[in-house]
């Protein structure tokens, strides 16, 4: 009896002394990440990014603003949440922001090192070697993924320069296009033209969607061309007997 309560205040002992010993390692961490700084870790091996076009006609370049914003990456092998991110799309690179307390700088993320990011609650993927005529680093958001259909939007922004007196002044606007998978193959659609061209059996559906979402179209092509996968992708299902 004497033997199995010593045994038992040992495993006692023992367990509270590790929990112990996690927790103390835990806020070591903490600590050593405070002092630190993420800037510090694999995330920003990268070069210095400056912005040499400032002086807008109040566009900008990047993915919905000129705030960084919290977010994740899967970077060079490895996942980093709570991120600041900034997503370029003149240049189609990634930026992040360092927060430590001994300097402030913008990083140039290595593109190749970037497999998929999340921002905005919108969800990125590296494409790459798909033979097709892709400018930029082939960042694609992941815009509507069925079994039949997967559609990419590929965000991009042009530059325009409108000289001044005083300098030059820039003005950027938004040149998306699409990349649709189909049966293992992928088309650019830039075009209702495109996409016809690309699904010939389906044209006469493509047009009707067409004809009925015409203003949407126009005012939102994204939010168009989402809706209008989702419904061929809706009449490609068997119907129910």
């Amino acid at each position: 009896m004497k033997i199995a309560i010593t045994v038992t205040s040992i495993l006692l002992f023992t367990t509270q002394f590790i929990r112990a010993q996690t927790v103390a390692e835990r806020k070591i961490y903490e600590a050593y990440d405070n002092i630190v700084g993420v800037e510090n870790t694999g995330l920003f091996n990268g070069t210095e990014f400056t912005d040499l076009f400032l002086n807008t006609d109040g566009t900008y370049r990047y993915f919905k603003g000129y705030d960084y914003v919290r977010g994740t990456i899967n970077y060079n092998g490895e996942f980093y949440s709570n991120v600041l991110l900034k997503y370029d799309l003149f240049e189609d690179n990634l930026i992040t922001h360092s927060e430590g307390k001994l300097s402030v700088f913008n990083v140039k993320l290595i593109p190749n090192f970037i497999t998929s990011f999340s921002i905005y609650d919108r969800n990125f993927v590296k494409i790459a070697a798909l033979n097709l005529p892709l400018a930029g680093n082939g960042f694609f958001e992941e815009a509507y993924l069925g079994n039949q259909f997967k559609l990419y939007i590929k965000h991009s922004k042009r530059k325009k320069d409108k000289p001044l007196k005083s300098g030059v002044q820039y003005q950027f606007s938004i040149n998306n296009y699409y990349l649709l998978r189909v049966d293992g193959n992928y088309a650019v659609i830039n075009s209702i033209k495109d996409l016809r061209r690309a699904l010939p059996e389906r044209e006469d559906d493509i047009r009707k969607f067409y004809k009925s979402y015409k203003k949407l179209y126009k005012a939102n092509p994204d939010s168009f061309m989402i809706k209008l996968i989702t419904h061929l992708e809706g009449l490609s299902k068997p119907s129910k007997i």
